[in-house]
């Protein structure tokens, strides 16, 4: 047994691979998958999340503008 496994070590040792449609975030992916990530391929954790569309907009009371 020691010896097949040897000579097949399995799916696990590739010398090319070409990840493609990879996600931007780690939104709704499972602890341990890959995502693209600026540029980086990111394996997702528990403690560190890459949350997808971080920004915000806001606004405070109005102006207005009277020329004579």
């Amino acid at each position: 047994m020691y010896v097949e496994q040897v000579q097949n070590p399995g799916e696990g040792r590739n010398t090319f691979t070409v990840f493609t449609n990879l996600q931007n975030d780690d939104s709704g992916l499972e602890t341990g998958a890959i995502f693209n990530h600026g540029g980086y391929v990111k394996i997702t954790e528990l403690n560190t999340p890459h949350v997808r569309g971080s920004a915000g907009i806001g606004s405070v009371g109005s102006v207005t503008v009277t020329t004579t």
